[in-house]
Protein backbone atom coordinates (compact mmCIF):
# COMPACT_ATOMS: atom_id res chain seq x y z
CA UNK A 1 0.00 0.00 0.00
CA UNK A 2 2.66 2.20 0.69
CA UNK A 3 4.28 1.83 -2.59
CA UNK A 4 1.10 2.07 -4.46
CA UNK A 5 1.28 6.00 -2.81
CA UNK A 6 4.60 6.16 -3.81
CA UNK A 7 4.18 5.08 -7.30
CA UNK A 8 0.82 7.06 -7.48
CA UNK A 9 2.78 9.98 -6.23
CA UNK A 10 5.51 9.66 -8.55
CA UNK A 11 3.20 9.34 -11.73
CA UNK A 12 1.23 12.72 -10.72
CA UNK A 13 4.51 14.24 -10.02
CA UNK A 14 5.77 13.27 -13.62
CA UNK A 15 2.56 14.27 -15.26
CA UNK A 16 2.17 17.36 -13.66
CA UNK A 17 6.00 18.47 -14.83
CA UNK A 18 5.30 17.49 -18.26
CA UNK A 19 1.99 18.95 -18.47
CA UNK A 20 4.54 22.66 -16.98
CA UNK A 21 7.11 21.81 -19.62
CA UNK A 22 4.29 21.15 -22.09
CA UNK A 23 2.53 24.86 -21.45
CA UNK A 24 6.35 26.49 -21.08
CA UNK A 25 7.22 25.31 -24.08
CA UNK A 26 4.38 26.54 -26.31
CA UNK A 27 5.14 29.92 -25.07
CA UNK A 28 8.64 29.64 -25.61
CA UNK A 29 8.00 28.06 -29.25
CA UNK A 30 5.48 31.43 -29.80
CA UNK A 31 7.91 33.30 -28.22
CA UNK A 32 4.89 34.93 -26.10
CA UNK A 33 5.54 35.87 -22.69
CA UNK A 34 2.32 34.90 -20.35
CA UNK A 35 3.26 38.67 -18.62
CA UNK A 36 2.18 40.42 -21.63
CA UNK A 37 -0.47 42.23 -23.11
CA UNK A 38 -1.27 42.70 -26.69
CA UNK A 39 -3.32 45.07 -28.73
CA UNK A 40 -4.87 44.14 -32.03
CA UNK A 41 -4.51 46.33 -35.22
CA UNK A 42 -6.11 45.82 -38.27
CA UNK A 43 -3.90 46.94 -41.76
CA UNK A 44 -5.31 46.91 -45.51
CA UNK A 45 -2.96 45.82 -48.23
CA UNK A 46 -3.35 45.50 -51.98
CA UNK A 47 -1.76 41.59 -51.45
CA UNK A 48 -0.05 40.20 -49.31
CA UNK A 49 2.24 37.68 -51.63
CA UNK A 50 3.98 35.05 -49.03
CA UNK A 51 2.77 36.77 -45.87
CA UNK A 52 1.87 33.77 -43.34
CA UNK A 53 0.32 33.51 -39.81
CA UNK A 54 2.51 34.43 -36.77
CA UNK A 55 5.17 35.79 -39.44
CA UNK A 56 7.03 38.68 -37.58
CA UNK A 57 5.51 42.12 -36.79
CA UNK A 58 8.07 44.47 -36.18
CA UNK A 59 8.57 48.29 -35.27
CA UNK A 60 10.76 50.14 -36.40
CA UNK A 61 13.55 47.09 -37.19
CA UNK A 62 12.15 45.93 -33.55
CA UNK A 63 9.66 42.67 -33.48
CA UNK A 64 7.31 43.41 -31.39
CA UNK A 65 4.16 41.57 -32.60
CA UNK A 66 3.01 38.74 -34.79
CA UNK A 67 0.55 38.51 -37.79
CA UNK A 68 -2.60 36.76 -36.21
CA UNK A 69 -5.17 36.46 -38.99
CA UNK A 70 -5.80 37.71 -42.63
CA UNK A 71 -9.03 37.63 -44.60
CA UNK A 72 -10.03 38.88 -48.07
CA UNK A 73 -12.01 41.88 -48.03
CA UNK A 74 -13.10 43.10 -51.68
CA UNK A 75 -10.11 43.78 -53.57
CA UNK A 76 -8.07 44.12 -50.72
CA UNK A 77 -6.65 41.91 -47.60
CA UNK A 78 -7.03 42.70 -44.55
CA UNK A 79 -4.77 41.46 -41.83
CA UNK A 80 -5.49 41.15 -38.25
CA UNK A 81 -1.99 41.92 -36.17
CA UNK A 82 -1.46 41.82 -32.33
CA UNK A 83 1.04 44.56 -30.89
CA UNK A 84 2.06 45.36 -27.66
CA UNK A 85 0.22 47.28 -25.51
CA UNK A 86 3.20 50.02 -24.72
CA UNK A 87 3.38 50.67 -28.37
CA UNK A 88 1.63 53.38 -29.86
CA UNK A 89 1.06 53.88 -33.18
CA UNK A 90 1.10 57.84 -35.16
CA UNK A 91 -1.31 58.26 -37.58
CA UNK A 92 1.58 59.45 -40.08
CA UNK A 93 3.04 56.30 -39.58
CA UNK A 94 4.06 53.77 -42.74
CA UNK A 95 3.47 49.94 -42.69
CA UNK A 96 4.80 47.53 -45.29
CA UNK A 97 4.69 44.24 -46.11
CA UNK A 98 8.08 43.56 -46.37
CA UNK A 99 10.71 40.77 -47.84
CA UNK A 100 13.35 39.79 -45.60
CA UNK A 101 14.55 36.19 -47.20
CA UNK A 102 15.55 34.89 -50.44
CA UNK A 103 13.12 32.13 -50.19
CA UNK A 104 10.64 34.35 -49.94
CA UNK A 105 9.79 35.07 -45.92
CA UNK A 106 7.60 38.22 -45.10
CA UNK A 107 7.51 40.34 -42.56
CA UNK A 108 5.30 43.48 -41.91
CA UNK A 109 7.91 46.52 -41.16
CA UNK A 110 6.18 49.85 -39.33
CA UNK A 111 8.12 53.04 -39.32
CA UNK A 112 6.65 54.91 -36.85
CA UNK A 113 6.12 58.61 -37.72
CA UNK A 114 6.05 62.12 -35.52
CA UNK A 115 2.09 63.06 -35.28
CA UNK A 116 0.58 63.68 -32.02
CA UNK A 117 -2.45 61.78 -32.95
CA UNK A 118 -2.40 58.03 -32.64
CA UNK A 119 -4.69 54.89 -33.77
CA UNK A 120 -6.99 53.43 -31.43
CA UNK A 121 -6.35 49.14 -30.99
CA UNK A 122 -8.58 48.15 -33.22
CA UNK A 123 -8.48 50.65 -35.56
CA UNK A 124 -7.69 50.11 -39.58
CA UNK A 125 -4.38 51.04 -40.65
CA UNK A 126 -3.27 51.82 -44.69
CA UNK A 127 -0.52 49.63 -45.92
CA UNK A 128 1.83 49.46 -48.79
CA UNK A 129 2.82 46.57 -50.43
CA UNK A 130 6.95 46.00 -51.70
CA UNK A 131 7.71 43.68 -54.14
CA UNK A 132 10.67 41.03 -53.27
CA UNK A 133 12.41 38.07 -54.87
CA UNK A 134 8.77 36.16 -55.95
CA UNK A 135 7.67 39.29 -57.86
CA UNK A 136 11.27 39.50 -59.46
CA UNK A 137 11.27 36.30 -60.31
CA UNK A 138 7.60 36.26 -61.59
CA UNK A 139 8.96 39.43 -63.65
CA UNK A 140 12.09 38.15 -64.56
CA UNK A 141 9.74 35.06 -66.04
CA UNK A 142 7.85 37.44 -68.25
CA UNK A 143 10.68 39.49 -69.57
CA UNK A 144 12.27 36.51 -70.63
CA UNK A 145 8.94 35.52 -72.44
CA UNK A 146 8.39 39.26 -74.14
CA UNK A 147 11.94 39.03 -74.71
CA UNK A 148 11.75 35.52 -76.98
CA UNK A 149 9.09 37.20 -78.72
CA UNK A 150 11.31 39.89 -79.46
CA UNK A 151 14.06 38.06 -80.56
CA UNK A 152 11.96 35.89 -82.63
CA UNK A 153 10.46 39.29 -84.58
CA UNK A 154 13.78 40.55 -84.60
CA UNK A 155 15.05 37.53 -86.60
CA UNK A 156 12.33 37.43 -89.13
CA UNK A 157 13.25 41.20 -89.73
CA UNK A 158 16.73 40.15 -90.56
CA UNK A 159 15.95 37.60 -92.52
CA UNK A 160 13.66 39.97 -94.58
CA UNK A 161 16.31 42.50 -94.41
CA UNK A 162 19.63 42.64 -94.06
CA UNK A 163 20.11 38.54 -94.49
CA UNK A 164 18.20 38.69 -97.17
CA UNK A 165 20.42 37.96 -100.56
CA UNK A 166 18.72 40.82 -102.61
CA UNK A 167 18.95 42.97 -100.19
CA UNK A 168 22.77 42.94 -99.53
CA UNK A 169 23.24 43.49 -103.48
CA UNK A 170 21.20 46.27 -102.85
CA UNK A 171 23.44 47.82 -100.29
CA UNK A 172 26.28 47.28 -102.19
CA UNK A 173 25.52 48.98 -105.07
CA UNK A 174 24.64 51.58 -102.61
CA UNK A 175 28.33 51.78 -101.36
CA UNK A 176 29.59 51.68 -104.37
CA UNK A 177 27.02 54.66 -105.84
CA UNK A 178 28.28 56.28 -102.90
CA UNK A 179 31.67 55.84 -103.17
CA UNK A 180 31.33 57.56 -106.69
CA UNK A 181 29.58 60.11 -105.25
CA UNK A 182 32.70 61.16 -102.89
CA UNK A 183 34.77 60.93 -104.93
CA UNK A 184 32.80 63.38 -107.81
CA UNK A 185 32.15 65.57 -104.49
CA UNK A 186 36.15 65.54 -104.07
CA UNK A 187 36.80 66.36 -107.55
CA UNK A 188 34.12 69.71 -107.81
CA UNK A 189 35.70 70.51 -104.24
CA UNK A 190 39.37 70.37 -105.29
CA UNK A 191 38.27 72.51 -108.92
CA UNK A 192 36.78 74.97 -107.03
CA UNK A 193 38.94 75.35 -103.89
CA UNK A 194 41.30 77.90 -106.21
CA UNK A 195 38.09 79.88 -107.34
CA UNK A 196 36.74 80.46 -104.36
CA UNK A 197 39.44 81.59 -102.21
CA UNK A 198 40.05 84.01 -105.70
CA UNK A 199 36.72 85.02 -104.79
CA UNK A 200 36.68 85.59 -101.05
CA UNK A 201 40.26 87.26 -102.10
CA UNK A 202 38.57 89.83 -104.37
CA UNK A 203 35.50 90.11 -101.53
CA UNK A 204 38.16 91.05 -99.44
CA UNK A 205 39.30 93.85 -101.60
CA UNK A 206 36.19 95.18 -102.52
CA UNK A 207 35.24 95.33 -98.75
CA UNK A 208 38.45 97.77 -98.52
CA UNK A 209 37.68 99.67 -100.89
CA UNK A 210 33.92 100.68 -99.28
CA UNK A 211 35.48 101.25 -96.24
CA UNK A 212 37.92 103.46 -97.63
CA UNK A 213 35.00 104.74 -100.05
CA UNK A 214 32.90 105.29 -96.69
CA UNK A 215 35.60 107.22 -94.75
CA UNK A 216 36.10 109.62 -97.75
CA UNK A 217 32.83 110.69 -97.95
CA UNK A 218 32.17 110.67 -94.61
CA UNK A 219 31.24 114.67 -94.49
CA UNK A 220 29.74 114.93 -97.96
CA UNK A 221 27.20 112.44 -96.84
CA UNK A 222 26.86 114.05 -93.57
CA UNK A 223 26.42 117.32 -95.14
CA UNK A 224 23.61 115.38 -97.91
CA UNK A 225 21.95 114.17 -95.14
CA UNK A 226 21.38 117.87 -93.21
CA UNK A 227 20.23 119.17 -96.81
CA UNK A 228 17.91 116.37 -97.27
CA UNK A 229 16.54 117.72 -93.61
CA UNK A 230 16.40 121.03 -94.37
CA UNK A 231 14.79 120.37 -97.67
CA UNK A 232 12.13 117.86 -95.89
CA UNK A 233 11.09 120.72 -93.10
CA UNK A 234 10.88 122.83 -96.86
CA UNK A 235 8.31 120.57 -98.06
CA UNK A 236 6.39 120.62 -94.88
CA UNK A 237 5.66 123.88 -94.72
CA UNK A 238 4.55 123.74 -98.52
CA UNK A 239 2.67 120.67 -97.41
CA UNK A 240 1.18 123.29 -95.10
CA UNK A 241 0.32 126.04 -97.78
CA UNK A 242 -1.33 123.92 -100.05
CA UNK A 243 -3.60 122.25 -97.47
CA UNK A 244 -4.39 126.25 -96.64
CA UNK A 245 -4.86 126.97 -100.32
CA UNK A 246 -6.65 123.40 -100.61
CA UNK A 247 -8.79 125.00 -98.13
CA UNK A 248 -9.77 128.24 -99.69
CA UNK A 249 -10.33 126.40 -103.18
CA UNK A 250 -13.00 124.43 -101.42
CA UNK A 251 -14.60 127.49 -99.74
CA UNK A 252 -14.69 129.17 -102.99
CA UNK A 253 -16.21 126.11 -105.03
CA UNK A 254 -18.79 126.20 -102.45
CA UNK A 255 -19.95 129.45 -103.00
CA UNK A 256 -19.95 129.33 -106.33
CA UNK A 257 -22.17 126.46 -106.01
CA UNK A 258 -24.65 128.49 -103.70
CA UNK A 259 -27.56 130.68 -105.22
CA UNK A 260 -27.20 133.29 -103.00
CA UNK A 261 -24.37 135.54 -105.00
CA UNK A 262 -24.65 136.92 -108.23
CA UNK A 263 -22.12 134.31 -109.58
CA UNK A 264 -23.70 131.45 -108.17
CA UNK A 265 -26.96 132.50 -109.40
CA UNK A 266 -25.30 133.05 -113.46
CA UNK A 267 -23.79 129.77 -112.73
CA UNK A 268 -26.83 127.79 -111.55
CA UNK A 269 -29.77 129.10 -113.64
CA UNK A 270 -29.45 127.78 -117.48
CA UNK A 271 -31.86 129.91 -118.66
CA UNK A 272 -30.38 133.00 -118.03
CA UNK A 273 -26.85 131.82 -119.48
CA UNK A 274 -28.49 130.70 -122.35
CA UNK A 275 -29.93 134.58 -122.80
CA UNK A 276 -26.98 135.82 -122.06
CA UNK A 277 -25.30 133.58 -124.41
CA UNK A 278 -27.73 135.06 -127.13
CA UNK A 279 -27.17 138.83 -126.05
CA UNK A 280 -23.38 138.85 -126.26
CA UNK A 281 -24.15 136.49 -129.65
CA UNK A 282 -26.02 139.14 -131.15
CA UNK A 283 -24.05 142.29 -129.90
CA UNK A 284 -20.61 140.08 -130.83
CA UNK A 285 -22.45 140.27 -134.46
CA UNK A 286 -23.49 143.73 -134.66
CA UNK A 287 -19.83 145.14 -133.75
CA UNK A 288 -18.77 143.34 -136.56
CA UNK A 289 -21.10 144.93 -138.86
CA UNK A 290 -20.31 147.74 -137.63
CA UNK A 291 -17.00 147.24 -138.00
CA UNK A 292 -17.13 146.16 -141.80
CA UNK A 293 -20.12 148.19 -143.45
CA UNK A 294 -19.81 151.03 -141.12
CA UNK A 295 -22.84 152.83 -139.08
CA UNK A 296 -25.54 154.20 -141.43
CA UNK A 297 -27.62 156.92 -139.38
CA UNK A 298 -31.41 158.39 -140.66
CA UNK A 299 -33.17 160.80 -139.37
CA UNK A 300 -36.88 161.72 -140.36
CA UNK A 301 -37.87 165.02 -139.83
CA UNK A 302 -41.53 165.28 -139.01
Amino acid sequence: MQKDKKLYFIVGFVVLLTMVILVFGVFFLNEHDPREHFNRYHILFTQVSTLNFDDPVKVNGVKLGKVEDMVLEGNRVRVQIRLRHDVKIPKDSRVKVQNVGLMGERQIGMVLGDDTEYYNPGDTLPGIFDAGIAEAMGLAGEIFDSTHTLIRSVKDILDSTVAHPEFSQRFHGLLKQTEALELRVARMINETDPELQKLLGNLNIVTEKVNDLLDENTEPLEDLMGDAKVLTSGANEMLVTMDSLLIRVDVLVRRLQAKDNTLGVLLNDRKLHDELSNVVSSADSLFRTILEDGLDVNIDFF
